[in-house]
């Protein structure tokens, strides 16, 4: 018997010159007066962030720019910028930016609409039961995902660890995704982030939680991914593949909003704290060696995937299709020079190793969702095959 909940309330608007041509008539049915504009230097530098200023300004309404989100923004610099936001009365939360500034606005938000630090929300901590402010999402990367889902991550410097807020009050109120703020990002970030939407689409497919919604979703970006990334990293003015992959990355927000996520982004988060490894890269580089563990879990559905990267293995059965796929992944990465594991990292101590793995096991909104039961052991094999700084033998897996 299938039995699921599926629910998305972002309203979403896509095409080339949205933007512009959106972004005023969706401030104005907020009624909203005065907009809190969260972003970061480099789209202020490139004057991104005037353009948009200049046309809200123009029509009477007040902006207030919070320029300083950093990647991976700190509890800090939230707790920061919703002080900034109550000082001037703002009514509106404005993100544009990849996925930092995305996930700065939401925990503004929350913030802003309670009363405690961010970190008592996280999850497993105080409920999120307040409304947050009206908030429009306008991402310049196609990867996080960020403008269509539920939850935000925030990184705890103090503990070095990323943690997440989840709750359907802060999903975003409309997501404006215009492929054309891609056009300029550098090839190594078309690439990490490509590669954090096909792992979003994997990893939701393969939930415990997946359900046949989001296993279309999934399907269907891995499938736009596959055929458009490639192009799109290899040449910034391919404009139909950005088109195609800012798609392909937005219905793969929508699939793991409802679905979850597994092992890949649990190993992830820790990578990102304690080393600074930009979020889609760290999953690009640790997909192979998940799956590789994950394997035995779901044959069929690896066999799916399998068969999106080599469409020649149609005519064999899941067992031999799936055994193809951490090659035909390892494949997919080369294309897009992203490395096989994390040696270039320096400073790497031994004790690191049991803060990755502690750190994996309890990333809560992942693990448990994971198509295979995970224990410390097993993770630890993980880490020391993508850490061989670490100089361990590997071993075979546990069962």
């Amino acid at each position: 018997m299938i039995s699921f909940n599926f629910s998305n309330t972002t309203k979403i608007l896509f095409g080339s010159g949205k933007l512009n041509n959106f972004l005023l008539k969706e401030v104005k049915k907020s009624s909203s007066s005065r907009v809190f504009l969260a972003t970061d230097p480099g789209l202020v530098e490139a004057g991104l962030i005037e353009s948009v200023t200049n046309l809200i300004e123009d029509h009477g309404l007040k902006v207030h720019v919070y320029s300083d989100v950093k990647a991976n923004p700190s509890s800090d610099s939230i707790m920061k910028g919703a002080s900034v936001f109550k000082e001037n009365n703002c009514d509106l939360l404005l993100a544009i930016g990849g996925g930092s500034p995305i996930d700065f606005a939401k925990a503004v938000g929350v913030v802003a609409s309670h009363q405690d630090h961010v970190l008592n929300y996280v999850h497993g901590g105080d409920p999120i039961e307040q409304k947050l402010p009206f908030m429009i999402c306008v991402p310049t990367t196609a990867g996080t995902g960020s403008e269509v889902t539920s939850v935000a991550v925030v990184t705890d410097e103090q503990q070095e660890r990323k943690m997440v807020l989840a709750s359907p009050l802060i999903g975003p109120d409309v997501a404006i995704v215009d492929p054309i703020l891609t056009a300029s990002l550098p090839r190594h970030m078309v690439a990490a982030t490509g590669m954090d939407a096909f792992v979003h689409a994997l990893e939701s497919y393969t939930s415990i939680n997946a359900n046949p919604f989001t296993d279309s979703l999934a399907l269907q970006s891995m499938k736009m991914l596959k055929e458009h990334l490639p192009a799109s990293y290899a040449h910034s003015f391919n404009h139909e593949s950005k088109e195609q992959v800012h798609i392909a990355s937005t219905m793969a927000g929508v699939a793991f909003n409802a679905a979850g996520l597994g092992l890949v982004h649990a190993c992830s988060h820790p990578m990102t704290a304690l080393y600074k490894v930009p979020h889609g890269l760290a999953n690009a580089i640790i997909l192979p060696k998940v799956i590789d563990y994950n394997l035995i879990a779901n044959k069929s559905k690896y066999a799916d995937i399998a068969r999106i990267l080599k469409p020649e293995l149609i005519s064999c059965d899941d067992d031999s299709a799936a055994s193809f796929l951490v090659e035909a992944l390892e494949e997919f990465n080369k294309q897009l020079d992203i490395p096989r594991d994390f040696s270039y990292i320096e400073g790497v101590m031994p004790g690191d190793i049991d803060k990755l793995v502690h750190d994996a096991l309890h990333d809560q909104l992942t693990i448990p969702l994971n198509p295979r039961k995970v224990n410390s052991h097993d993770v630890k094999q993980i880490y020391q095959k993508l850490l061989p700084q670490l100089n361990t033998d590997s071993v075979a897996y546990s069962n």
